[in-house]
């Protein structure tokens, strides 16, 4: 007997969802849905998946939104507070992102744990995402430039500041922290732009901080606040 398997989720190929299940139980985005094998008189068809529309318009009212449609305001807050833990775990759901919709020279999203080559495919996601939307809605904006500046920027104050401490160095952490959470908001303002209208079945752009929360994102924030208040401590802590 052959084990049943589901459609394949469309973010991660999953296939072993349950029978009926909505929502992906590995990464918890919309899966496609099924058209039903029989259904009673008079009831119309349901249109079968396509890969321009995946998703029956039955099932948008119970939709999960993929892991890249937060609110730019929630992405500069949290970038502020948590720091690099939360950089690295919005720099793997970016590329998970371009990879999911083939922008161009879209990699794996493992990629930002090595660097140099990290910055490289981040800045391809700029630029996939800026396409993108300069391609939906006439224009972008998303100065690619800009953004890889801002990035490139942290890197090099982030040098700076291992050798400053008190209220300099304090100063100079929160100017690192701003400048980062610039980038990833103003990235993520394009990047919601493109998906409202790339995949109108999602709803409007999400605002604020409201929304649906992923483990990851919280595991990302506790563990980057718990890094900030020792990097502040550290920075306020009399020289030895």
């Amino acid at each position: 007997m052959q084990a049943y398997q589901s459609p394949p989720c469309l973010y991660c190929g999953a296939t072993w969802n349950p029978p009926g299940a909505q929502s992906c139980v590995k990464c918890h985005n919309l899966l496609p849905a099924m058209p039903p094998t029989y259904a009673p008189a008079a009831t119309p068809p349901t249109a079968a998946p396509t890969p321009d529309a995946p998703f029956a318009a039955a099932t948008l009212a119970a939709a999960v939104r993929p892991g890249f449609y937060r609110g730019p305001l929630r992405t500069f807050l949290f970038a502020v507070v948590a720091g690099d833990a939360y950089l690295i775990w919005w720099c793997f759901q970016l590329l998970g992102f371009a990879q999911r919709e083939r922008f161009k020279g879209a990699a794996s999203p493992w990629w930002v744990l090595f660097p140099i080559a990290n910055l490289v495919h981040i800045s391809r996601a700029f630029k996939g995402i800026a396409d993108g939307e300069a391609t939906r809605l006439d224009r972008s904006r998303l100065s690619v430039p800009l953004a890889n500046l801002g990035l490139i920027s942290m890197l090099v104050l982030s040098r700076v500041t291992a050798t400053v401490y008190g209220g300099a160095g304090l100063a100079l952490d929160a100017t690192i922290a701003i400048i980062t959470a610039g980038v990833l908001a103003m990235v993520q303002r394009s990047a919601n732009a493109y998906q409202a209208s790339a995949h109108p079945e999602l709803g409007p752009a999400p605002v604020g901080i409201a929304g649906r929360y992923t483990w990851g994102e919280i595991v990302a924030l506790i563990i980057g606040v718990l890094l900030t208040l020792l990097l502040v401590a550290a920075d306020l802590a009399p020289p030895a």
